[in-house]
């Protein structure tokens, strides 16, 4: 008879079960790319795959995880191996970095008029429904609830506490 699990193996049992489910999730998403059912996927689908995945990698990274490979060249990778680089220290690295948050800054100053560090509700709903990719007023509204205004109307964009 075995002895009864300790206080750590208990508790360490539900992350465990959810490592191995994101797991499966990754298996499942390398098993889309497995184009002969080998187990292996085109090294050149390996950014495409990291994107699906949650990373946002450059090309610059996606060279230096592949090397400067020829899509034909028909070098691939299997589970293992892709889960290692998935799993690489940066890999998944956090929108809230301050290069991220100075990109932020720099492309709201576009539209800072008078260079004080605030847009105008007004002005930032017109561009978000009006250029690039255009969101409906629905979803600026909802973009802007947690969004503090000051009695003017306008949003401090430098300011470290702003989340969008």
């Amino acid at each position: 008879m075995s002895a009864a699990p300790t206080e750590e193996q208990l508790a360490a049992k539900p992350f465990f079960n959810c490592i191995d489910s994101i797991k499966i999730d990754y298996r499942e998403a390398f098993t889309l790319f497995d184009r002969t059912g080998e187990g292996k996927v085109p090294m050149s689908s390996v950014g495409t795959l990291l994107r699906a995945l949650g990373q946002n990698p450059t090309e610059a990274e996606i060279r230096d995880i592949t090397g400067d490979l020829d899509p034909n060249d028909g070098k691939s990778i299997d589970f293992d191996d892709f889960l290692k680089i998935l799993l690489r220290p940066g890999g998944f690295k956090s929108a809230a970095t301050e290069a991220t948050f100075n990109e932020f800054v720099q492309a709201f100053q576009v539209f800072d008029r008078e260079g004080n560090g605030f847009i105008s509700v007004g002005e930032l709903r017109y561009v978000l429904t009006s250029l690039g990719d255009r969101l409906t007023d629905a979803e600026v509204d909802e973009l802007l609830k947690g969004v503090e205004v000051d009695n003017h109307e306008n949003i401090n964009y430098e300011g470290k506490d702003l989340t969008i």
